[in-house]
């Protein structure tokens, strides 16, 4: 794989074509103010979370159902807890599109559907059942999979505590700045470890660990498991 670059976030300005044609049955629309939490919970549904479309606010959310056809299904449900909100589709779901505002965290809770985050300045935490995630923002994630592919790009150099990946069936990659400072755990329980840090691993029958520090190490940690499937850890090389 070509090596990524916080610059490709800006891709998402063209991103929204990948979405579909479909026309959305529903589209609800509000405020948030910063370092809310956005939480969405879906049944089934592919899910795509994007910043706010150009000319808009910056603290205005969108939320998106298109239905798989036919008549449409019940709509998700939108409620505030606290100073954010909690959005639940409860109905299988051709796509839902989120618009997330300026510098609110996304939290998202899939039972079937690929999750794609794009360019949003919070940070992210996906759990998804079947489906594949992919993240490219400028902050921090974590994801897990049951059964899918991971691949997260992150632009951060700090966190808090233990950003954990976790995924049953498949592969996990992993994209960190270079100059981050962090400490490291890869398993994977069936499979092949790669990375382009200066890390040792060790090898036990179809299994292989790693750990170690990256730069010195800090307080945080990134700590990746996977029980079928290869891991890679690989360092982004932002461009000046």
């Amino acid at each position: 794989m070509n090596q990524r670059s916080i610059v490709l976030l800006l891709l998402a300005a063209t991103g929204l074509a990948s979405c579909g044609s479909h026309t959305p049955y529903v589209t609800t629309t509000g405020t948030l103010p910063p370092n809310a939490i956005m939480t969405v919970r879906a049944v089934q549904a592919g899910i795509n979370a994007y910043k706010p479309a150009v000319g808009q606010p910056d603290d205005l959310f969108t939320v998106s159902a298109t239905a798989l056809g036919g008549v449409p299904p019940e709509a998700p449900t939108i409620r505030r807890v606290g100073n954010g909100i909690v959005v639940d589709a409860r109905a299988p779901l051709r796509n839902l599109l989120l618009r997330v505002p300026a510098n609110v965290n996304l939290n998202v809770d899939s039972q079937r559907g690929d999750v794609d985050v794009t360019e949003i300045s919070g940070n992210v935490d996906v759990h998804a059942g079947v489906g594949s995630v992919d993240v490219m923002i400028a902050g921090y994630a974590q994801a897990s999979v049951a059964k899918g592919q991971i691949s997260v790009t992150m632009g951060s150099t700090t966190w808090p505590g233990v950003l954990t990946f976790r995924n049953r069936d498949g592969d996990v990659e992993v994209w960190v700045t270079e100059t981050a400072k962090f400490r490291v755990h890869m398993h994977t329980g069936d499979g092949m470890l790669f990375t382009d840090f200066p890390l040792h691993g060790t090898s036990s029958g179809t299994g292989e660990t790693i750990d170690g520090v990256v730069n010195g190490g800090a307080a945080r940690a990134i700590d990746i498991d996977v029980k079928r499937g290869n891991i890679r850890l690989l360092s982004l090389h932002p461009e000046a």
